[in-house]
């Protein structure tokens, strides 16, 4: 087959892929205008600004990028079999053990795929970071849109990276377990996961031993990602936390800052080049 056919092919079957892309509602890709927001929406980040931990978009050629290549694929592998497996929840024990920085990496990578569109979800109402670790200073967010201040076509931005957007905070909160469980948060989640087959939402939650708020989340999510930190989190608030998850779908476990002399593959000498820490070691930022 020559590479004029194979062009065209690729084209054609683009082009069937756009026709069977109606959502529910019975919107199209050019009447929707949420879906238009994440098409054509004028945002578009700028990477100087981005935090040097999300790595997936300041060195995606990298090793450390590679690692999150690999929990995408292995998320994907877990969402795929059943339909409308699509939201998916990451959180920690405590602070400070990187789950927002995993969140952030993950939605890249999965953005990145030619299929998918993504939706970063920042519901960390009370401490929001999201938005800095992308260079954004966002006037509005999902407190906003819960408490009836604003559209939802108002509040999500356009990254330019792949067909990621992201829905920010917001307004820090001070009654963030009620907005988080009310039937505004409800509806919005059914929404954003069934309108569209091929769309992920991922959403930042807080940590699990410190709120109420991933208590009330996860029992929409179709997914959890639970994050540990290798010598910060102990054993005790690890299980405890798996404890609370019960009944959950739990996508797995990222080991995460694990030390150089762990590390054991071909990657071994690249990872103490581009590494960041003194020591040879990637660490992650406190969130």
């Amino acid at each position: 087959m020559s590479k004029i056919e194979k062009a065209l092919e690729k084209a054609l079957k683009m082009r069937e892929t756009k026709t069977e892309n109606v959502s529910e509602t019975g919107l199209t890709p050019e009447t929707d205008p949420i879906l238009n927001k994440f098409e054509f929406g004028d945002e578009i980040i700028d990477k100087t600004l981005v935090d040097k931990h999300i790595i997936c978009i300041k060195d995606p050629m990298s090793s450390i990028s590679e690692q999150f290549k690999k929990l995408k694929a292995r998320v994907l592998n877990q969402m795929s079999k059943r339909d409308f497996q699509k939201t998916i929840m990451v959180t920690s024990s405590d602070v400070g053990e990187g789950k927002s920085v995993i969140s952030a990496n993950l939605a890249v990578a999965l953005a990145n795929e030619i299929d998918y569109t993504v939706l970063l979800v920042d519901t960390d109402l009370r401490k929001p970071s999201i938005h800095k670790y992308f260079g954004l200073e966002p006037p509005y967010g999902l407190s906003d849109y819960l408490t009836d201040k604003v559209t939802l076509n108002d509040i999500l931005i356009k990254t330019g990276i792949g067909k990621l957007v992201i829905l920010p905070a917001g307004t820090i909160s001070d009654n963030s377990a009620e907005l988080l469980s009310s039937e505004r948060m409800k509806t919005l989640v059914n929404e954003l996961k069934h309108r569209y087959k091929d769309r992920y939402i991922i959403f930042d939650s807080t940590p699990l031993l410190v709120t109420a708020d991933p208590l009330l989340l996860g029992t929409q999510m179709d997914g959890i990602v639970f994050v540990i930190q290798e010598g910060r989190t102990s054993q005790q608030s690890a299980m405890q936390s798996i404890s609370l998850m019960k009944g959950w779908n739990i996508l797995g476990v990222v080991f995460n800052n694990v030390p150089q002399y762990l590390v054991k593959n071909h990657y071994q000498y690249y990872y103490q080049q581009k590494s960041h820490g003194k020591d040879g070691t990637y660490r992650e930022k406190t969130v």
